[in-house]
């Protein structure tokens, strides 16, 4: 993410990080070095990584899901692109999501292949390239980054190796999204009318939240209204709903017209309380259940501090994504339980 511009990502979920090296104490002692919420695999093999890190990118399905590119005539540019908003949350029930590989960290001097043949062997143009060096390569290593054939090199023996090691490993998740996904983020950033995703106040006040809340995966929303739903390590998930000023005025007119009881009228107005349900998909009038029980539908709103321009109420249940509804997520606590990573080296 740049420093002048911050601009979020439509969608996240952690991905996994491949270490190749084939020494397997040195392997051993790095891993423990990677912060403890990461996903990694250990590989003694340059030929085994190789065949892994080359099909971990099959898992994720939101392109053939979310994307689809019409032809409108003749030409190349005759090509409309659509973006279904409504099904990035489905990747909340692809149990594989975890396992798509974003970084590679290989050390030089292997038998098998050097580290800088391993890496220009990979196929993904998308994951990132460390390559791990000793004194003697270090040579080798500028000139390949130079010539753009790696994404970064540490020296193995740096006493700030582990600092190093995971600041370039979260640089680089972060990016694998902005270039892998970017057929799909792209015209998302560029068609977002609330303009959440790309105003700095938001995102400082989204990332404040996730830490809050204990989130490390999210996927944007059109359903019942902008937003975000957000899934913490067990699973456990919640709807972040964002309403434009303009939204929420339109909603109080539609209220008005409605015949809608006063005091609900009145939170409304003044951002106290926001709707969960689609109030676009509705034919509202006094004696409809969103408005006779309107305390069923109606939930506690904060504004975001952010030139006022918008405010935001959670729920903590997903009744309002029937996709997902009542359907156990595969978290990413179960992943890591499910794949201990410190014993498993692969030979």
């Amino acid at each position: 993410m740049s420093e002048g511009i911050s601009v979020g990502h439509p969608f996240y979920f952690p991905t996994q990080v491949v270490l190749v090296d084939d020494d397997p104490d040195f392997l051993d002692g790095i891993s423990l070095m990677l912060d403890k919420n990461l996903s990694f695999k250990l590989f003694q093999s340059a030929n085994a990584a190789l065949g892994y890190v080359n099909n971990a990118h099959r898992h994720v399905n939101f392109l053939q899901r979310c994307y689809a590119n019409y032809k409108t005539g003749p030409l190349e540019s005759d090509s409309l692109s659509h973006i279904d908003i409504g099904k990035l949350h489905h990747e909340v029930l692809n149990w594989s999501r975890f396992q798509t590989c974003s970084t590679v960290v290989v050390d030089y001097s292997m038998p098998e292949m050097n580290g800088l043949e391993f890496l220009m062997k990979m196929t993904n143009p998308f994951i990132r390239k460390v390559l791990l060096t000793g004194q003697a390569d270090m040579e080798l290593a500028v000139k390949a980054f130079n010539q753009q054939l790696i994404d970064q090199f540490i020296d193995k023996h740096d006493p700030r190796l582990k600092k190093k090691l995971n600041g370039t490993i979260a640089t680089f998740q972060d990016q694998y999204f902005r270039s892998s996904f970017k057929l799909i983020t792209d015209p998302i950033i560029a068609n977002n009318q609330d303009a959440f995703l790309v105003n700095s106040e938001f995102q400082e006040f989204f990332r404040e939240l996730r830490t809050k809340t204990g989130c490390i995966e999210y996927y944007m929303l059109d359903s019942p209204h902008s937003g975000f739903l957000m899934v913490d390590g067990d699973g456990k998930k919640q709807c972040l709903l964002i309403y434009h000023q303009e939204a929420l005025a339109s909603h109080c007119e539609q209220l008005e017209s409605a015949g809608a009881p006063a005091e609900l009228l009145s939170k409304v107005k003044v951002g106290k309380l926001l709707p969960v349900f689609d109030v676009l998909g509705v034919e509202l009038n006094a004696s409809h259940p969103f408005l006779a029980q309107w305390n069923l539908y109606y939930f506690p709103a904060h504004e975001i501090k952010s030139r006022g321009f918008s405010y935001f109420t959670t729920i903590t249940n997903d009744e309002c994504l029937p996709h997902i509804h009542g359907k156990q997520v595969f978290s990413f606590n179960n992943f890591m339980e499910s794949n201990p990573v410190l014993p498993q080296i692969v030979h």
